[in-house]
């Protein structure tokens, strides 16, 4: 798989993520909701960042197995790295 693909899979994941993520949020503070409305956002959370993970994972690998990538990697990690404060923000 290419490196490309796998970078432009995960930026429209992470841009879901984030989309989903802020409008959980903005739900939370304008309405009051019930408990199955919660944890049915909550699900879509999770999917979205479960996706997100798989995605980093495939990405990570394919830069760990290519020599010349791998600082690629490191930085790419550091990115990944950014994401996780807001998973836990809107989780709690």
């Amino acid at each position: 798989m290419d490196i490309n693909i796998l970078k432009a899979k995960r930026k429209s994941l992470r841009a879901a993520f984030s989309m989903c993520g802020n409008g959980i949020s903005n739900r939370i503070e304008i309405e009051t909701l019930g408990k199955n409305e919660v944890s049915a956002l909550y699900k879509q959370l999770q999917d979205k960042s479960s996706r997100l993970e798989t995605t980093q994972e495939e990405k990570s690998d394919f830069l760990l197995k290519s020599d010349g990538l791998k600082e690629i990697y490191q930085e790419d990690f550091s990115k990944a790295e950014e994401i996780l404060p807001n998973f836990f923000t809107v989780r709690s």
